[in-house]
């Protein structure tokens, strides 16, 4: 009987024994390196981002950042393009160093720099107040075909230009044909941004009264969402365009890796595929509202923690989540439930973002204020024997 309890007594330790010794061995598992000697998911799961500041000169128009664009410098070395009110920037991603692009005019150091965009084969082009330069790494091209707010070289290899003054294409050699509302039925001669779907060889631009699907040149469709109008006695009526869109005014259009596409208006965010199956996602906001007085605002409840409704850029980074430019600083959203924005509050260098662009974990965001970068702090291998 002894014998029997004490064999149980056994058994029953040593069963405790071996459950702590696998609650331990998990929990350093979690906490500790895996195979490749990096830390483990409960280590990861720590690490946050850091908001940091990039100063690119020392007056405040060199600061004043307007536009941004991934690309490489005549070494081939991967790095950021970055206009200004003041010229145009280039930051090496390996070497964290930043120089000004000057050509051998030193044209572009005047220049107010709206867009940019980097052929293929590396020439670069700025859309600028003046109108459009061509860069090849020593001298300048100008073009001058007005204020250019946008600029893309399409799949085929086209070069677009989004100007106050309708749609330009450069023809190859010399210089850029037009298409406006009056001869090509855009919706509207105020082109502002464009966005390309790189699975389908789709490209769009924005403007004041709509997007405008490119299926190649002067072959154009417009698709347009509810815009607010005042009627001759002064109220404010909604009329309905061809689409569920909310606003008219599309300041950015971007897809991400299942052809989903996010359109940021002057009303919000809208979500759609193949411009159906619309969602909106709006900010509390003032809408204009007929009074006794006449026209005042009224404030309006949004349906998300989206920042603001004026939207300025988009960025869908490599997990598919949007970087959101806007009127009142940045806004972060996954996709799916998860938001958060950022403010001076929390480091940017002005509420009025510009622009956002990405490399790897990095986000560069363009502010009024200066160029801010959200990344992760970079982790050192510990010592071997710790």
């Amino acid at each position: 009987m002894r014998n029997n309890q004490g064999y149980k007594s056994f058994i029953i330790i040593s069963i405790v024994l071996m459950w702590a010794m696998f609650i331990a061995g998990a929990s350093g598992c979690g906490g500790g390196k895996n195979a490749d000697g990096q830390a483990g998911g409960s280590k990861s799961a720590e690490l946050k981002r850091e908001l940091t500041k990039i100063n690119l000169g020392n007056s405040a128009n060199a600061n004043n950042v307007l536009s941004l664009a991934a690309g490489k410098n005549q070494n081939n070395q991967k790095g950021l393009y970055i206009g200004t009110m003041e010229g145009v920037y280039f930051y090496s991603f390996e070497s964290k160093n930043i120089v000004q692009i000057v050509d051998a005019e030193s044209k572009l150091k005047a220049e107010k720099i709206y867009s940019i965009c980097q052929e293929e084969g590396g020439k670069l082009w700025f859309g600028s107040e003046s109108g459009v330069y061509s860069y090849n790494f020593n001298s300048v091209r100008f073009f001058d075909i007005g204020i250019t707010n946008a600029m893309v070289q399409s799949m085929s290899g086209m070069i677009w230009a989004g100007t106050r003054h309708g749609l330009a294409l450069y023809d190859g050699s010399k210089n850029f044909n037009k298409f406006t509302r009056k001869s090509d039925n855009l919706p509207n001669d105020d082109v502002i941004s464009f966005g390309m779907d790189t699975k389908e060889s789709l490209l769009y631009a924005g403007t004041r009264q709509g997007a405008v699907v490119i299926s190649g040149p002067g072959n154009f469709s417009t698709k347009s969402g509810t815009s607010m109008k005042p009627t001759p006695s002064g109220d404010l009526i909604e009329e309905p365009g061809n689409t569920e869109m909310a606003g008219n005014s599309i300041y950015a259009i971007a897809i991400n890796s299942n052809g989903v596409m996010y359109i940021g208006t002057n009303m919000g965010i809208n979500r759609c595929k193949n411009f159906s199956n619309w969602s909106v996602f709006s900010a509390d906001s003032d809408v204009p509202a007929k009074t006794a007085s006449g026209i005042s605002y009224k404030k309006v409840k949004g349906n998300s923690p989206l920042i603001s409704n004026w939207i300025k850029s988009i960025y869908i980074d490599e997990h598919d989540a949007l970087w959101i430019a806007t009127t009142k600083g940045l806004s972060y959203f996954n996709g799916d439930s998860k938001w958060e924005n950022f403010t001076m509050s929390e480091g940017l260098a002005s509420n009025t973002v510009n622009a956002v662009a990405g490399y790897k974990t990095a986000v560069f965001i363009a502010t009024a204020g200066g160029l801010n970068v959200s990344d992760y702090p970079e982790v050192k291998a510990e010592p071997k024997g710790k």
